[in-house]
């Protein structure tokens, strides 16, 4: 089974937030999923309608068991990074710390570029989140250093926060588009039900089951399902 390195040259995109709907997507869509939180943060668990004092299980090694939400299993990876111990496994040549059963998908804080740099050779898909802003746009060069984006064969682009009422917004579509064809896997409306949901420790589709999100989220979930050779177990219940 694939990993899923989730990261973005820039912070406040949406990275962690993506990360936890494709995990519960692809849960919903039949597969055994681990969803591993590297970022001192620790806001992916948020998403899931967790509170902050909810401690994470720390992923001490491959046979950790995390806490199960909704058919995901999370794990706390940052410590193990911090001690030295993770990163000296992966640089193990053709040693995965995987669990071979499951999708695993790592959410990796923008800033800790040494980590994505470790995770990508054991990759099977780089998500990297953009959103319709100069900054972000900006940040393409910094995706790969030294590498033109168009040639990053394992990264794919979600662009976030999409808002079509803004001229910035849809020239953004268009030029990413134009950029990237296919690579540009999917795009996802801006909903202030997504933070109100957050506020709340809620997840979106519980919050706000008519949210124009969940349609895009379910899109981008088959899109990368499939660009990873992965064929849906079951079919989430309507």
């Amino acid at each position: 089974m694939p990993l899923i390195l989730c990261h973005s040259p820039v912070g406040g995109v949406g990275t962690t937030f993506l990360t936890a709907r494709l995990a519960l997507g692809l849960a919903a869509r039949g597969h055994d999923v681990s969803a591993i939180d590297f970022t001192h943060a620790d806001a992916l668990k948020l998403f899931f309608g967790m509170l902050p004092a909810h401690e994470i299980p720390a992923m001490a090694d491959a046979t950790t068991e995390g806490i199960v939400v909704d058919g995901v299993e999370l794990l706390s990876g940052y410590a193990a990074v911090q001690s030295g111990a993770f990163g000296r496994l992966i640089a193990r040549s053709g040693a995965s710390p995987f669990d071979s059963e499951r999708i695993v998908l790592a959410d990796v804080a923008s800033a800790d570029l040494a980590l994505k740099t470790s995770l990508l050779p054991h990759a099977a898909l780089h998500l990297c989140t953009l959103v319709p802003q100069p900054m972000s746009l900006a940040a393409l060069t910094k995706v790969q250093p030294g590498t033109p984006t168009i040639d990053l064969e394992q990264t794919v682009f979600v662009l976030n926060q999409v808002d079509d009422t803004r001229k910035l917004s849809r020239h953004s579509q268009i030029f990413l588009r134009a950029l990237f064809g296919d690579k540009l896997i999917a795009t996802v409306r801006r909903d202030e039900a997504v933070n109100e949901a957050l506020a709340s420790f809620q997840p979106i589709a519980r919050y706000a089951k008519q949210s124009v999100v969940l349609p895009d989220l379910a899109a981008m979930t088959i899109a990368i399902e499939a660009r990873c050779g992965l064929v849906a177990v079951s079919e989430p219940a309507e």
